[in-house]
């Protein structure tokens, strides 16, 4: 088996983490699962954005931990993308599942790491809140939890143990203990970054039982190769000229 994850949406099409980028990547034939990231607000609000700052993706600033949810949810999460997407706003995760439900998409949800005061508190209640409105999604559907935050994997098993955790890795941070990180969160996947990926490293991963997934390839070449080295799976922004590789 080999997944194509629509990373963030379909984002070379549409603004990354918004519906526009959602629904454009539910429309690629073959297409099964979709990558989001999700957010806390001051306020235990959860909202689908990549960075820790509005910055980048909307036309306000600050970062999401302290602002509440009254304060950012008609920020144009679009128009820095292109003028005709002006009108897109941050998702909350409550859409997201009506998302999911209607186009009959996988989900693989990577937790963001919580910033600023409270994170200990914060991060709990996302992972809570994310354990309850998964409730809510359609049974056939599957869903991956990712972080980067061993924290967040390790509350993910307590609260919502049903669904398989990956714990994602920059290429840099693969270290020798990397197997006893993942089974500290119970995880039997690993999502690493694509630079430096080597074949040896593959097999490795491969041979001591673990699931493989790699970030981010937008290359037809390099993710046909990652397939035949064995990798489970690849995250890309081009979706529409991967998911033909789906098995």
């Amino acid at each position: 088996m080999f997944n194509i994850y629509g990373h963030r949406g379909l984002s070379s099409k549409a603004p990354e983490n918004t519906i526009a980028a959602f629904e454009a990547a539910a429309k690629v034939t073959g297409l099964k699962w979709v990558e989001l990231d999700v957010a806390i607000t001051k306020d235990e609000q959860l909202v689908i954005i990549h960075d820790d700052f509005l910055d980048r993706t909307t036309d306000i600033v600050g970062e999401i931990t302290q602002l509440e949810y009254e304060e950012i949810k008609h920020a144009s999460a679009g128009n820095w993308f292109s003028s005709k997407f002006k009108d897109e706003k941050l998702p909350t995760f409550d859409e997201i599942i009506t998302f999911a439900n209607e186009y009959q998409m996988n989900l693989n949800i990577e937790l963001k790491g919580v910033t600023g005061n409270n994170g200990s508190g914060l991060s709990l209640s996302m992972v809570q809140q994310v354990a309850e409105k998964l409730k809510d999604l359609d049974k056939s559907l599957n869903v991956l939890i990712s972080s980067f935050n061993i924290y967040l994997v390790k509350l993910a098993e307590v609260h919502m143990p049903a669904y398989k955790r990956a714990v994602i890795f920059k290429a840099a941070a693969f270290q020798g203990d990397w197997r006893t990180l993942l089974d500290f969160c119970g995880s039997t996947i690993v999502n690493i970054e694509d630079a430096k990926l080597t074949k040896n490293r593959v097999r490795a991963i491969k041979d001591a039982g673990y699931e493989l997934n790699v970030w981010t390839v937008n290359n037809k070449m390099r993710a046909n190769q990652l397939d035949n080295w064995g990798v489970d799976g690849v995250f890309t922004d081009k979706a529409d000229e991967l998911a033909h590789l789906n098995s």
